[in-house]
């Protein structure tokens, strides 16, 4: 009698042990993501859910385990969450919260209408935790037609024999000014011109219309965006 009592026993146990591991697993699709510091930061085994948020005694919403404000700026809304890792300490990216830089329009401390309007920490299905397929023509995804007003998309600059002659931006390098071309698909260099040739949700140079280059100088009437293609 005691051998099925042991067997069931160890059956109870052994189902104790997966229900608990399936609950440790259950975290979000934070783990195995670039957001899944627990391993990293706390090897002794801190899960991917507490490296940011706290169920008890919270500093902020939502369940946020500190309060980040880069040298006192109050920030709001997601920002402070994002920004305890993305102000180039952590992360590359500095830029994302330079004042000295143009960034993307946002309402701060509304859902949806921050950091959140195009980014889910919690969701790596497209690179940089975007909400949608990332590539250079994102932009589209909010202005559907404002090329259809402006400046022709997709077009082969190469082909065309309009090459920039500043096509290096790379605000990571510290380099934000520039005409980037890209492939056909709009996720790597290439030959196109698309929306992110010429804007940046972050890190613009301008403030007018988030441009990778100034629209207009002041000491000519040529462009120095539309000159760095058109020469």
């Amino acid at each position: 009698m005691r051998l099925p009592l042991l067997a069931a026993f160890l059956g109870m146990a052994l189902a104790s042990l997966m229900t608990f591991g399936l609950t440790l697993g259950e975290q979000g699709r934070v783990i195995s993501s670039e957001h899944d510091l627990g391993v990293v930061a706390y090897p002794s085994g801190v899960s991917a859910c507490e490296t940011c948020h706290l169920p008890h005694d919270a500093s902020g919403e939502p369940l946020w385990a500190q309060s980040p404000h880069p040298e006192g700026e109050p920030f709001s809304g997601s920002e402070p969450l994002c920004y305890s890792c993305h102000d180039g300490t952590v992360t590359a990216g500095a830029y994302a919260f330079d004042p000295a830089v143009a960034q993307h329009p946002t309402t701060p401390g509304e859902a949806g209408e921050h950091c959140d309007m195009c980014h889910d920490p919690h969701v790596p299905d497209y690179s940089n935790f975007l909400l949608f397929p990332s590539g250079a023509n994102l932009c589209r995804t909010c202005h559907a037609r404002s090329y259809d007003t402006f400046h022709t998309l997709n077009v082969d600059a190469i082909d065309s024999g309009n090459v920039p002659q500043d096509g290096l931006w790379d605000p990571n390098a510290g380099d934000i000014s520039g005409t980037r071309l890209w492939d056909a698909g709009g996720s790597a260099p290439g030959d196109n011109l698309k929306c992110l040739s010429c804007h940046a949700a972050h890190g613009a140079i301008s403030g007018d219309a988030l441009l990778t280059m100034p629209y207009r100088d002041e000491v000519s009437t040529i462009s120095p965006l539309c000159r760095n293609c058109h020469d």
